[in-house]
């Protein structure tokens, strides 16, 4: 049976510079150590026999112990294996029926075994050095002296998968192990002496654990790893030769939850990958308890950004984090929808989330249809509502754009104000009103233009078939769930590669089956803080924290979650940046 891995207990020495000391004498056989060894909680006596925690064994000896199943425990070092039963006097001993001279009990939930037997078995000497107590009460402390042989490290080597970096120590014999770790630090203390063959430095060249030192002198031996990135270490011993295994693990999740107010919280997670370790955070939201997701633009104009925290802090929000992607001059690309009005136009039917005033809300490919109708009859189809106007399209422009527009060689304009047009400049500034909007075109679709008239009527109609009662929008893309499966529709939406392909800060939102909102930030291109997520990484990872429809957000530098106004992520950028949209959670 293979034996039980477990974690190495806390608190380590800083990882030492790589001493070669002098050759072991050739000994055919290794002397016999000695150790005064302290058992946290300590012993029992039970009607005269001595009862030590099955935890002594682990942490004095370097022993692997475990509950296999109900009222079996097992014991393993090295070539040794025992299972114990507790309130019974019967054992296994390698296999060997064995009677013990006192049953072994459970104290506040630790099995107590009685030690002679046990040391016997496992070919130690032993002098209780503390006098015992009250029988049958467990001590706060016991120590003792133990008598044990040492060992030759004959081997050590080390294999790299995509799940752990395993470092394997051979020796001649079984002897006493303890281990530490604190931080990225962790060391293996043991009695013994390295072969003159073993090398002082194993280089492994690995992402996570790049070498490891092995030092001896005086029959006392290390094995110190300084890993890049903090990483859980699981080890254990096994016989036949006897090895001590080390598994510092790559793949581990890892995470504390914290209450933010309002009966929200926070939750940061922390994964290990198969490239690195990746920093997450949290938040799960629920409507019914009066909880709304809000979209709010960076600033009035669609050209204006701001960063998160300050849109966050001016609205009261609770938690905010970026929106939708945005132009280099700043203006949102894709559906921008605030309270009823119509910022910006869904781009390329791209997956948008849109919610209505109740806190219900949807994720789907949003289509909006945009036109404007005039007196004469004429209805003309807006492909583009407040971006910079394209050559050969109509584009309309209200006062979120700008209180003018500076028109260039070859365009012009109509000029709508309280629905009545106004003027029709050809050149210069043409004005946008608060209480209308300007039309421009170039190129073939001047012609159109040309048709109208001054002081007839105009109207701007947008809609969404299919999305009525939703009052706000906001456009990303693309899908990461779909009907609870992954469905990463990225070449479908043309997204570019620079958010298709590789690893990276990230942003995303996504429903659970009772309609609550999971809101996840994901931080990347930090090295060893944190790597990022693939698309597809990010889609597996909403599935699982229950998100049966998803989208991608901005992310990049962009990526960031602030909580009452304070940025709780590291943005990649250093810094937090300037967005051209934000989701707030609020009341």
């Amino acid at each position: 049976m293979s034996p039980t891995p477990r974690d190495v207990p806390a608190q380590v020495d800083s990882l030492p510079t790589p001493v070669i000391a002098a050759p072991t004498p050739v000994i055919a056989t290794p002397p016999q150590a000695q150790a005064y060894v302290v058992s946290r909680p300590g012993a029992v006596t039970a009607y005269g026999h001595t009862l030590v925690p099955a935890s002594f064994l682990a942490n004095a000896l370097g022993a692997s112990v475990g509950q296999t199943a109900p009222g079996r425990f097992r014991i393993v070092w090295f070539e040794h294996e025992a299972t114990i039963f507790p309130y019974q006097h019967g054992v296994l001993l390698d296999g060997k029926s064995v009677t013990l001279p006192a049953l072994p009990q459970i104290i506040n939930g630790e099995l107590y075994i009685p030690w002679v037997p046990l040391a016997q078995w496992m070919g130690l000497k032993w002098t209780r050095v503390s006098p015992p107590t009250t029988p049958g009460k467990a001590e706060a402390t016991t120590t003792f002296l133990l008598q044990y042989p040492a060992a030759f490290i004959e081997d050590v080597r080390s294999q790299v998968s995509s799940e752990r970096t395993r470092v394997v120590l051979t020796l001649s014999n079984a002897t006493r192990i303890t281990a530490s770790q604190s931080g990225v630090d962790t060391k293996f203390s043991l009695s013994a002496a390295r072969r003159d063959d073993v090398p002082s430095l194993l280089n492994i060249g690995d992402y996570l654990m790049p070498r490891v030192v092995t030092q001896s002198g005086n029959w006392k031996a290390s094995l110190s790893a300084r890993t890049n990135y903090v990483a859980p270490v699981r080890w254990f011993t096994t016989g036949n030769p006897p090895r001590l295994v080390i598994d510092f693990q790559r793949l581990f999740e890892e995470s504390s939850t914290r209450n933010v107010g309002g009966g929200l919280s926070l939750t940061r997670i922390r994964r290990g990958t198969s490239h690195g370790p990746v920093q997450m955070y949290l938040a799960r939201i629920d409507p019914s308890d009066g909880w709304r997701l809000r979209v709010m633009p960076g600033g009035y104009s669609v050209m204006q950004r701001a960063r998160p925290s300050k849109v966050a802090r001016t609205n009261r929000a609770l938690i905010g984090v970026n929106g939708g992607f945005f132009a280099p001059d700043g203006a949102a690309v894709g559906a921008l929808l605030v309270n009823g009005e119509w910022l910006r136009l869904p781009w390329k039917a791209r997956t948008a989330i849109a919610f209505r005033p109740d806190g219900q809300a949807r994720i789907g490919n949003l289509q909006a249809q945009s036109s404007v109708a005039f007196g004469s009859g004429l209805q003309l189809p807006i492909r583009d509502l407040n971006g910079w106007p394209d050559s050969g399209t109509i584009s309309v422009l209200t006062r979120r754009f700008g209180t003018y527009y500076k028109m260039r060689a070859g365009e012009m304009a109509v000029v709508v104000r309280r629905n009545v047009v106004q003027a029709k400049p050809g050149s210069g500034n043409a004005p946008i009103y608060p209480d209308g909007f300007t039309l421009v075109a170039s190129g073939a679709a001047r012609a159109w233009l040309d048709k109208i008239a001054r002081g007839e009527k105009a109207t701007l109609h947008t809609r969404a078939p299919g999305w009525d009662g939703f009052t706000n929008a906001l456009g990303g893309g693309p899908r990461l769930v779909k009907n609870g499966g992954i469905e990463v529709t990225d070449v479908a939406e043309a997204f570019r590669e620079d958010v298709r392909i590789g690893l990276g800060p990230r942003t995303a939102l996504g429903l659970d089956k009772q309609g609550r909102y999971i809101l996840l930030v994901v931080d990347g291109r930090q090295g060893f803080y944190s790597s990022g997520l693939t698309l597809r990484e990010l889609a597996a990872t909403m599935q699982k924290f229950g998100a049966v429809d998803a989208l991608n957000l901005d992310g990049g530098g962009s990526t960031a979650m602030t909580v009452r106004g304070q940025v709780v992520n590291r943005p990649s950028d250093g810094e937090e940046r300037s967005v051209a949209s934000v989701l707030l959670v609020m009341r």
